[in-house]
C-alpha cells in the first residue's frame, strides 16, 4: 500500500520537494552540489534576464519558484520595499476589544511630532519671557529677565521699576529718582545696608542699576502714607551710568513728571500663595501673588471676568481649616500689557465679606508675612532641594538666597555688609560629603542661627518660623 503523503502547505519548500521527485525521502546533499551553486552564474554569462526561467528544467522550476535564487542584499531590499506602507499604522497603544467601537487611533509621523513639538515651543516661548540660564551655584536659576521683553515701545507716560528679590523681580512705584539715587514704594521691604538690583524701563530706554539701601519707611511713615518705601543710593559703573542717563534724558523731553503714587489703606505683601476661586463656572485654581487686608492680586489657570463677584478659599499657615469670603475682581491685567510693562498678568481682587473668625485669621496671616517679608534666609541644598524649599519659603513671604555647593555658600554668606538672618542647611547635602564643621563655623562667625533638616518645604517654612519667632 502506497504510504500516506504529509498534508503540506501549498508553495512551501517541502511542498516543492515532494512534487519534483515523488519522494519525501530525497537526498539533501543534491541541493548542496557546486553545479547547482553555479546555476544562477551560468544564466548571466548567457545573458538570460533575472526574470527568464526558460532554461530551467521542469524538474527544478517548482524549486526555483519556492526558493528564489537571488543574491541576499537584493533579497533583503525586495522585503523591505514590500513592507513600506503610506498608509498609517495602528497604534500599539490601543487594546480591540470585542463589541467596543474605537475611533481609528493611528501613530503620528516623526515629522508630524516634531511640527507638533516645535509649535508647542514657540507658543510656550512667545507666552512667557525666557528663562534666565541655569547656574548650578546660585539661586539665580529662576531669576526673570531684567527687562521686558516688549515687542513694542513702553507708554511714554509713566517709568516703570523693578526690583531683584529671592530671584523674582518684584513691581514698585517711584516715589523720585536721578543720577544719586532713588526712592522706591513696595510692599516687601529690603534691609538697610542691603545690596539691591533695580530694573528701569521707559519707552525704548532701559537702565539696570546696583546700590545700597540708606533707608526704609518706620512703622508711623508707613501709617501715615499707607505704603512703605525704601531709599537706595546708586553705585554706578560706566555702563549703567550711560543706561541712566539716557532713559532720564528721554522722560525730562517727554515732559514726564514723578508725581507722589495714590496713598493705599493698606499694605501689600508678595507672596506664591495657592487660593481656590468659585466662579459661576465652577472652582479654579489660582495663585495669590500678593495679599493685602483688603484684598489680593491673583493669577488664575482660567480667565476671569472684570467686576465678576465670586467666592474664595484658602488653606493658611495655621494648620486650620480653610477660610473663604466673596469678592469682586476690579483690575484686570493682560497678557500683552505685562509683558510691555514687566509685570505679573492676573487680576485684582476686592476682598467684599467674611466671617469675623476668618476675617481674624486672615488678618494673623497677614501679620506673619509682615514679619517674614523682613527676613533673609540662606539656604545650602542640592540643586533640586534649593528649588524645592526656596519655593516653599518664598511663598510664605520670605526673601531667600541658595548655594548649591560650599563655595558659593561661604560666599553669599560673607559677601553682605550686613549677614542674613537665618540659614537652612539640608542634611541630605552634608551627608553628600559637606563639614558639618565647617558649615557651623561658617555661620557662627556672623552669629547667623542655623538649622539643618530633613523633609518637605512646610516643614522647611515651620522650622525657620520658630527659629525667628514668627507666630
Amino acid at each position: 500500500a502506497e504510504e500516506p503523503r504529509p498534508n503540506l502547505a501549498r508553495g512551501s519548500v517541502r511542498q516543492a520537494k515532494l512534487e519534483a521527485d515523488g519522494s519525501d525521502s530525497r537526498d539533501r546533499s543534491d541541493r548542496s552540489e557546486p553545479q547547482d551553486r553555479s546555476e544562477p552564474q551560468e544564466r548571466r554569462e548567457r545573458g538570460d534576464a533575472p526574470g527568464d526561467l526558460s532554461g530551467v528544467p521542469q524538474a527544478e522550476l517548482k524549486q526555483v519558484i519556492s526558493e528564489p535564487i537571488t543574491a541576499t542584499a537584493r533579497r533583503l531590499a525586495d522585503a523591505l520595499a514590500t513592507r513600506r506602507d503610506d498608509t498609517p499604522r495602528p497604534s500599539p497603544n490601543v487594546i480591540p476589544r470585542p463589541g467596543v467601537h474605537r475611533a481609528s487611533t493611528v501613530m503620528l509621523s516623526s515629522v508630524e511630532t516634531r511640527r507638533m513639538i516645535e509649535a508647542a515651543n514657540r507658543a510656550a516661548n512667545q507666552a512667557a519671557p525666557a528663562d534666565a540660564e541655569v547656574d548650578t551655584e546660585e539661586t539665580d536659576a529662576t531669576t526673570e529677565p531684567f527687562l521686558p521683553t516688549a515687542v513694542e515701545p513702553l507708554p511714554s507716560t509713566m517709568i516703570y521699576a523693578r526690583y531683584l528679590r529671592s530671584g523674582r523681580w518684584v513691581p514698585i512705584r517711584i516715589g523720585s529718582l536721578s543720577l544719586k539715587g532713588a526712592a522706591l514704594l513696595t510692599g516687601a521691604l529690603p534691609r538697610v545696608d542691603d545690596l539691591v538690583d533695580v530694573a528701569l524701563s521707559f519707552a525704548t530706554h532701559r537702565a539696570l542699576v546696583r546700590g545700597t539701601v540708606a533707608k526704609v519707611s518706620t512703622v508711623q511713615e508707613a501709617a501715615q502714607s499707607g505704603a512703605t518705601a525704601f531709599h537706595v543710593t546708586f553705585e554706578l559703573d560706566d555702563a549703567s551710568r550711560r543706561q541712566l542717563t539716557s532713559l532720564l534724558t528721554a522722560a525730562r523731553a517727554a515732559n514726564v513728571t514723578i508725581k507722589p503714587p495714590p496713598a493705599r489703606s493698606t499694605r501689600r505683601y508678595p507672596v506664591e500663595w495657592p487660593i481656590a476661586l468659585g466662579t459661576p463656572r465652577g472652582a479654579v485654581r489660582a495663585e495669590a501673588l500678593d495679599v493685602s487686608v483688603d484684598g489680593m492680586f491673583v493669577k488664575p489657570v482660567h480667565p476671569l471676568s472684570l467686576d465678576a463677584n465670586l467666592t474664595f478659599t484658602a488653606a493658611l499657615d495655621d494648620m486650620l481649616p480653610a477660610v473663604s469670603g466673596r469678592a469682586r475682581v476690579v483690575r484686570s491685567i493682560t497678557e500683552s500689557d505685562a509683558r510691555i510693562a514687566g509685570l505679573s498678568s492676573g487680576y485684582g481682587l476686592l476682598i467684599l465679606e467674611m466671617t469675623d473668625s476668618d476675617r481674624k485669621r486672615w488678618c494673623g496671616f497677614l501679620t506673619r508675612i509682615e514679619k517674614r517679608a523682613s527676613k533673609r534666609v540662606l539656604i545650602g541644598a542640592s540643586a533640586v532641594r534649593l528649588a524645592e524649599l526656596q519655593s516653599g519659603l518664598v511663598a510664605a513671604g520670605y526673601a531667600v538666597t541658595g548655594g548649591t555647593d560650599p563655595g558659593a555658600l561661604a560666599q553669599l554668606a560673607s559677601t553682605d555688609a550686613r549677614p542674613v538672618d537665618a540659614a537652612l542647611i539640608d542634611a541630605a547635602w552634608l551627608a553628600a560629603g559637606n563639614s558639618p564643621a565647617w558649615v557651623e563655623a561658617l555661620f557662627a562667625g556672623r552669629n547667623v542661627p542655623c538649622v539643618t533638616m530633613n523633609g518637605d518645604a512646610r516643614r522647611a517654612r515651620m522650622a525657620i518660623d520658630r527659629l525667628l519667632a514668627v507666630v
